[in-house]
């Protein structure tokens, strides 16, 4: 099953401030999740430390703290030995290609799921931000973690996690690009909870599955 982010040429230009809230809320229990990222695109160092810093105060905003995994990129030398250890929900992998969609041009990434709803993978098309971003005032880093925190966000929301408005839409609209431009484009507070939530839930399940099973007998 796949999961599809639109993007919607609708925004007005203009250069707006970031500002935060003064009263941001975050979750005393953080959920500590490592993301492989494979920059097949070749993003460029700037670009991508700006979309890295971007996703990770997105995530950290609903109590999820990120540990990135340089995977490597063309001409890259070895890539972190961890890469690989992919396993879901506590270690996921983001590719990043250089490519658009072959579905459709304006969407930005898909996320990989089976039909539990559970799934580690998440595919970006750079080219399509590239072509979305020329023509707006969207910084590409900001809107490249934009993108990324959204498939991250389906793979922990599960199936039709897709919301009417806010990160979560399926189509990015004025609304929505004009607060990924100020900085302050984040999830609701319940789909935070839903993501914490369902991950311990996941990770309770495994951890009992995987446990020995011990028999005893008795005269």
């Amino acid at each position: 099953m796949k999961t599809t982010i639109l993007g919607l040429l609708v925004l007005a230009s203009g250069i707006f401030p970031k500002t935060l809230s003064a009263h941001e809320h975050i979750p005393s229990s953080v959920v500590d999740l490592t993301v492989s990222v494979f920059n097949d695109a070749g993003v460029a160092p700037s670009v991508w430390s700006q979309a890295q810093s971007r996703a990770t105060e997105i995530m950290r905003r609903s109590g999820i703290s990120l540990t990135w995994l340089d995977c490597g990129f063309p001409a890259s030398g070895m890539p972190d030995s961890n890469c690989s250890a992919i396993s879901y929900p506590t270690h996921l992998s983001v590719r990043v290609v250089r490519k658009v969609s072959p579905v459709k041009g304006d969407i930005f990434g898909q996320s990989f799921q089976d039909a539990a709803g559970e799934g580690n993978y998440v595919l970006v098309y750079y080219a399509s931000i590239q072509a979305f971003r020329a023509a707006t005032t969207v910084p590409a880093g900001e809107l490249l973690g934009c993108v990324v925190a959204h498939e991250l966000g389906h793979l922990l929301l599960g199936t039709a996690s897709h919301s009417s408005t806010g990160l979560m839409s399926a189509v990015w609209q004025d609304p929505e690009l004009r607060q990924a431009m100020r900085g302050n484009l984040f999830f609701t507070g319940d789909e935070g909870e839903r993501m914490r939530f369902r991950f311990a839930a996941v990770t309770a399940r495994l951890r009992k599955l995987s446990e020995p099973r011990y028999s005893s007998s008795g005269r």
